[in-house]
Order: C-alpha cells, then structure tokens, then sequence
C-alpha cells in the first residue's frame, strides 16, 4: 500500500510486531549480495566528519535543490522526524527539504525492490527487523558505513546484530524494540515481604506465593497466559531451550531434549499459578494486576495505560523489570518485535539518507518516536534519560532490559504459534508428559510445514 504526502494527519495502529513482516532467513545470519551501493564507502566518495560523527550531506541535499524522499508507514511520524532534523541540523543544513510517500512497512522491502529499480523509490524505509534479511538478499538495503561505530555505542548488542549481514556489516538502523516484562506491585510486596523489589528467580516467585496465595479465594502472587508460548517461552528459554537455534524456520527446536526439562519444570510452576490454561485471558489477568490484587503479572506495555489508571485509583505503585529466570541460571529469554529504518541501495544520496536513518537513533529522533507514536526507542536504557517524556516514564527502562535479552527470530510462520501454543497447553493443563507433548510438537510442526 503506498500514497503519497506531504504533511498529514494523525492515526496510527499499534502492531503485533512478531504477526507482520516476511522473509525467513535468521537475524544476525543474514546473507549479503550485491547491490547498486556494493561499492566500499572509502571508493564511494562520501565524506565523513570526524568531529561531527556525521556524513557530510550531499550539496543537492543540503542546498535544497533536491528533496530527501522517505518512506513511513505513518504520516505523523514522518512529519515529526522531518520538523525534529530540521530543528537539529538548522544551523548545518538549514535549506534541506524533504518528501515522503505512506508505504506499509511490511510491504517496502518488495516495493522497493521495483520502485528503486525504476528510480522512484525512497531514500531510506522503515520496514520490520525480520525483513532486512530479504533486503540484503535482493539488494535494496545498504550497509550504514561509519554509521555503526555511533550505533553501536547506543544500542545493545542484541539489536544491532539482528539487521547486521554475514559480511558483518549492520544494514537498519534499529528504531522501536517492544517485548513482554515483569510488572510488579511495589506497595503489595513491601507489604508481604518488606522490599519494594521484584523476585529475580522462580525459586524467590514461590517463597512469597507459599505466604500469599489462596486458591479459594483466586489469591494469586503471580498471573500471565500459561497456555500460549508467547509467554511460556521465557521459562523455557531461561532453562536453555531456545526456538530456532540455527535459525533455520525447518529447525523450530521441538526436537531438542533440553526442550522436555524445560516442559517439566514449566508445568511445575502450576504451584503458583494453579489454574487452567482456559481461565488465564490478558483480559482477566490484567484486570487483576490493576485491581491491585496481585503482586506479579508477566504481561507487556500495551498494558501500561490500564496500570496506570488502576494503581491511581487503588493507591499502589509498580515497577517493570526483567522476567524471572529459572534455575538453570540462563537469562529469561522473549519473542522481541522491533521497526527499523533502512537506506535505500538504490539511493543516489548516500550520504544524506544515511545521516537521516541515524538521526532515528538519537536523541532528538527518539523524543519525536516518543511524542508521536508512544513506542519505545530501541537505544540503551541509560540514554532514556535524554529523551523527554521518556525521562519521566519509570516503567520503560525495563522493556527495554527485557529487550535486549529477548530472542529477535526470523519470521516466525503461523504454525509455530498453533503448534508451540497446543504444546504449551498439553503440558500445562496435564494433557500428557512433556516429552509426549514435545514429540506431537515435532510431528504437528513438519505436517503443517509440509516436511
């Protein structure tokens, strides 16, 4: 879907991130090709400021001449960078102008592919984490050159490496990052246990729920969605099972004997959250959590607003922080979804669409994200601080950290939730034994998948 804009109007649709975008090759083991850009950066002819940290915008960019051409999905957002960069760079590049065209993000990399090709398309895209492998492959993305060094300084790891090629090279720049967390009631656990602080493992989660629970009276320390692998995920992935190891999406792990220890120790934590996998909705374990009768809910921040509201109106305080990990000691991994900005191989500004795709990372960038679309920026949870309103957000800084522990998958196909959910819940609900429910995950996966 593409229109085209200048600035407009508001409206924008928050996303399962992990439901849209396509290709299947794993991040972080993506294969590069050549491209229209596959030149060098040092035999390209662009010129890098040192002291700026910036490439040196092209001068019919800079001059005005020519208008940098964007691709967004949201014509907010678009408008927010564009007044954003100019209020940054109005003492460098005070003539600079810009153009955007509304193209879905799951649709740009296929777009671009023709539109560049023809010589109509973007300067720079925003398209999903788990579709810059596809880019690199057809060769419409290019590498971000000095770019990385600055990126890398401010984003963690985890995101760079997911849009980075074998070659190395990084070829997005991450924007938004978006994972499930712990939330937790400060007032209530000070209460039962004298510390405002979260329970850092499962084993600390039983302590207080051998003092708080009551099943009779649905008194619960901890509530999430046991039967759906979105959320069961962090408790087997932090017992050392991962999905997708290889990054392979014929190679989903269901055969992978760390897989039953982990199912087993997944179904023993039914003594803290003793009910059926049918009872547990995000609906009413949600609304519990903003009742303020439940200390921990594992949940994500489509949820804040609704907290917000309740610990107001029932008189606590909460904080996010990381899932509690297992006993196996290996962080509590989560499926991850994350928009990212590409520069265009096609491009004949190098230089300016890679200034314009790094301006998303910074600070000024971040704070327009923020303000517009209330998405949380990709960097370092120590560089929130600078990014107004984010600065007086509490809970962010722990998505954040759950983020960067969080598995960022190849696209994961529709199977895999249907055949990971039915195994989650088998266990779960006492269905049948974990290595049982593993095997009928590993032959349901390869029927659906036509193996």
């Amino acid at each position: 879907m593409r229109s085209n804009g200048a600035y407009a109007g508001p409206s924008m649709n928050r996303r399962h991130l992990l439901a849209a975008g396509g290709g299947v090759a794993a991040a972080g083991t993506l294969a590069a090709c050549g491209s229209p850009e596959e030149e060098p950066e040092e035999n390209g002819g662009l010129e890098w400021d040192d002291a700026a940290r910036q490439y040196v915008i092209e001068e019919d960019i800079a001059s005005g001449k020519v208008p940098l051409k964007l691709w967004f999905e949201n014509e907010d957002l678009a408008k927010a960078q564009i007044d954003a960069f100019k209020a940054a760079f109005k003492d460098v590049y005070p003539d600079i102008q810009f153009e955007y065209e509304l193209v879905a993000q799951n649709d740009a990399v296929g777009e671009m592919s023709l539109a560049g090709e023809a010589g109509n398309g973007g300067d720079v895209f925003m398209s999903f984490y788990d579709q810059i492998a596809r880019a690199i492959q057809e060769g419409t993305a290019a590498p971000l050159g000095e770019y990385e060094t600055v990126l890398k300084e401010r984003l963690a790891e985890t995101f760079t490496s997911a849009v980075s090629g074998e070659d190395g090279q990084m070829y997005a720049v991450p924007v938004t990052t978006e994972s499930i967390a712990l939330m937790y009631n400060k007032t209530l656990l000070s209460e039962l246990t004298g510390s405002d602080q979260a329970p850092a493992t499962w084993e600390d989660v039983k302590s207080i729920a051998a003092g708080y629970n009551d099943s009779a009276a649905n008194t619960w320390t901890i509530r999430w969605v046991p039967g759906e692998i979105y959320y069961s995920y962090s408790v087997l992935s932090s017992m050392g099972w991962q999905a997708y190891p290889g990054g392979d999406v014929n190679e989903p792990g269901f055969d992978d004997p760390a897989l039953v220890e982990a199912l087993d120790y997944y179904k023993g934590l039914r003594e803290v959250w003793n009910v059926p996998s049918a009872d547990a909705t995000p609906e009413t374990v949600e609304a519990e959590f903003a009742a303020g009768n439940t200390p921990l809910i594992i949940t994500g921040p489509w949820a804040f607003s609704a907290f917000d509201t309740g610990a107001a109106e029932n008189g606590f305080e909460y904080g996010v922080t990381t899932i509690p990990a297992a006993p196996s000691g290996d962080p509590a991994s989560s499926f991850a979804g994350m928009h990212v900005i590409a520069v265009s191989a096609y491009t004949k500004y190098p230089a300016a669409a890679r200034v314009f795709a790094n301006f998303l990372a910074s600070d000024a960038g971040a704070a327009a994200l923020y303000a517009t679309t209330g998405q949380i920026p990709a960097l370092n949870a120590d560089l929130l601080a600078n990014i107004a309103g984010l600065s007086e957000d509490p809970h962010v800084a722990g998505i954040v950290a759950q983020s960067t522990q969080a598995d960022l998958f190849p696209q994961l196909p529709e199977y895999f939730w249907s055949t990971a959910n039915e195994m989650t819940v088998a266990v779960w609900d006492d269905l049948t034994s974990s290595a049982d429910a593993a095997a009928a995950a590993v032959a349901g996966y390869d029927e659906l998948a036509g193996l």
